[in-house]
């Protein structure tokens, strides 16, 4: 199966997976793990019309072990960090894929794709600090317990066009 990344000694934990089944829906036309060495889970994936895949969750992988490249952020914030990934068509290689996060806990649950290949992933914080990333709203300010977040990275996945909460101050 093409793109199928073979897990290498020392991973000893869950990764996330994109998979794709050939037209006929009879056997997988790709598969890709997605993951470092602790837990990575992917919640939400999106296909744009080339076909290259999406994907978000969230990650407890450092930048040692976590396949992060371009962006929009190469290193990990502390604790359970979103993760945002796209995938080329083929199946056999990350376009870009790097971390949305702070401190405590952070993930991606749901991602869309517009015909820009923008990509818009919402979530939840768990954050009470001030690195988590926001820019340009919905809301600049962590209201509490369990924030929504929502975000817009750029085509190429090198930065995020916004970033922001959606919240109240009661989870």
């Amino acid at each position: 199966v093409t793109g199928y990344r073979q897990v290498a000694p020392g991973f000893t934990d869950t990764d996330a997976f994109i998979a794709k089944i050939n037209a006929a829906g009879s056997a997988p036309a790709f598969n890709f793990s997605l993951g470092g060495t602790a837990f990575d889970a992917g919640y939400g994936i999106a296909v744009d019309g080339r076909g290259c895949a999406y994907v978000t969750g969230e990650t407890y992988s450092n930048e040692a072990s976590f396949p992060e490249t371009v962006g929009p952020d190469l290193t990990a914030n502390g604790g359970i960090d979103a993760f945002v990934a796209k995938l080329n068509a083929a199946g056999s290689a990350l376009v870009y894929c790097g971390y949305i996060g702070a401190s405590n806990h952070q993930a991606g649950t749901g991602i869309a794709v517009d015909g820009g290949g923008n990509a818009y992933v919402a979530g939840f914080v768990v954050s009470v600090d001030a690195s988590f990333p926001v820019v340009d709203g919905p809301d600049l300010t962590y209201n509490g317990d369990w924030d929504a977040f929502v975000a817009k990275v750029n085509p190429a996945g090198t930065s995020l066009v916004y970033c922001g909460f959606i919240g109240g101050s009661v989870y």
